[in-house]
């Protein structure tokens, strides 16, 4: 066991509101945690031993520094995140710190969709044909090579921002110029500067999606837990429903094993780790993305509530050199309940937004509200705003399968206080114009 009062740093730009489960988890483990973060309201939470406040879009080379420069003044082990954006600095930041386990080549290469193209190639992991495109846009082989309908994605988007499904040369120029535009604006830290290539176009792969998450001990990968998704019928890909157990011990290895050959071809020795994958025409799984973290709000709560795994811990322990985390790691429940997660879009102004009503329900778990009272929030195409994230639990037979909790989460959604009033029509529209 470690010492109790272990210091680390923590660094979250943004994204602490939906990690709460995550933090807990590191009090729980006795860790004095040195927090840096953009988030203003964290330093009124005493969950962390110190809070540095970063200055507003801070690059990922400052913080890098900052990082760095935090691990030697709290004398910590070892730096962590659970942000998609600040992995690379995160890892590049724990090498410079000697961190054995560190591998910021690989947290690169999950950063970047088209670097993670090449490296699924080259490790002979299936996943969909692709052209990387920069200025020049795509031209009629990048169609041809892909087909239409084909899938256009930011390099270094995350949370599905800017992903849509197009049929035509004209929809992939369209999509393109919003990508663009999206890099050049440096929102949401996806982009510090504009690189050469800086989107995908990407064969459009029909079938099931789902997102696995696990952690890698000693170089094994060891299986969280895999949600099968729910995405609306258009074409843009907002996630929705994600429920857990998969319920087929047969899909849970074929996927184990596409998420082992990602591991050793990353080099990858102690890591949390997450993929997407999908099912193409002939119901083939294809690796879609993936990344060295785990999936933040819900989703890591709702492993460990139904598996009786935890990632976080497991993580942590091993970080730290702990003995015997291989075997916790694979002492595995199939399925000791059924969950699901509803992300809730709406579009106008937010009146309120809370659990209301719904904490009442046997069934709820959670609600992370993320649009404050006043806040414009909107769906695609207009944006790609979350009004939050409801979780709900119910039993779990395993002669049925676990999509059954869909209709406990739509219950218990009519149950939030969650009041959104509608833009006034004309503005709407202006809106939608210029989204096109």
């Amino acid at each position: 066991m470690h010492t109790p009062g272990t210091p680390v740093v923590l660094a979250m730009r943004d994204g602490l509101r939906i990690r709460h489960d995550h933090v807990d988890t590191l009090r729980r483990l006795g860790l004095r945690i040195h927090l840096l973060t953009e988030e203003e309201q964290a330093r009124a939470d005493g969950r962390y031993t110190s809070v540095r406040l970063l200055p507003e879009h801070t690059t990922d080379r400052e913080l890098e520094d900052r990082v760095t420069q935090a691990l030697g003044d709290t004398g910590s082990v070892f730096a962590l995140t659970f942000q998609e954006t600040d992995i690379v600095a995160v890892g590049r930041a724990n090498e410079r710190h000697g961190v054995p386990w560190s591998r910021p080549e690989a947290d690169a290469v999950a950063r970047d969709k088209s670097l993670q193209r090449a490296r699924l190639t080259a490790a002979g992991v299936p996943a969909p044909r692709y052209r990387a495109v920069g200025a020049a846009g795509a031209g009629p082989e990048a169609l041809e090579h892909v087909g239409l309908p084909c899938v256009v994605k930011p390099t270094r988007g995350a949370s599905s921002s800017h992903v849509e499904l197009v049929r035509t040369a004209e929809e992939a120029t369209a999509a393109l110029e919003a990508v663009e535009r999206l890099a050049r604006s440096g929102a949401h830290h996806f982009y510090d500067t504009l690189p050469n290539e800086w989107a995908l176009v990407e064969e459009y792969l029909p079938g099931e999606e789902v997102t696995c998450d696990g952690v890698v001990v000693g170089g094994r990968f060891h299986l969280g837990g895999v949600h099968t998704k729910v995405l609306p019928d258009t074409p843009w890909f907002e996630e929705d429903l994600y429920t857990l157990p998969h319920g087929d011990p047969a899909v849970e290895r074929e996927i184990a094993d596409a998420m082992q050959a990602m591991v050793s071809s990353l080099d990858l020795e102690v890591s949390l780790f997450n993929a997407e994958l999908r099912r193409d025409a002939r119901g083939r799984f294809r690796v879609v993305e993936f990344s060295t973290r785990i999936s933040g709000g819900h989703v890591y709560r709702n492993i460990r509530d139904v598996h009786r795994v935890d990632l976080v811990e497991l993580f942590v322990r091993a970080a730290l050199g702990e003995d015997g985390v291989d075997a916790l790691a694979g002492d595995r429940h199939p399925g000791a309940q059924a969950t699901c997660i509803k992300f809730v879009y709406r579009d106008g102004t937010v009146v309120s937004n809370g659990a209301g009503r719904a904490e009442r329900s046997a069934a709820f778990a959670a609600y992370y509200p993320l649009a404050a009272p006043g806040q414009e929030v909107r769906s695609a195409p207009e944006g790609f705003d979350l009004c939050g994230l409801l979780s709900v639990r119910a039993p779990y037979d395993p002669g049925q399968h676990p999509a059954q909790v869909h209709r406990v989460v739509e219950e218990v959604l009519g149950d939030l206080d969650l009041v959104v009033a509608p833009f006034p029509s004309s503005v709407h529209e202006d809106d939608r114009a210029s989204a096109r």
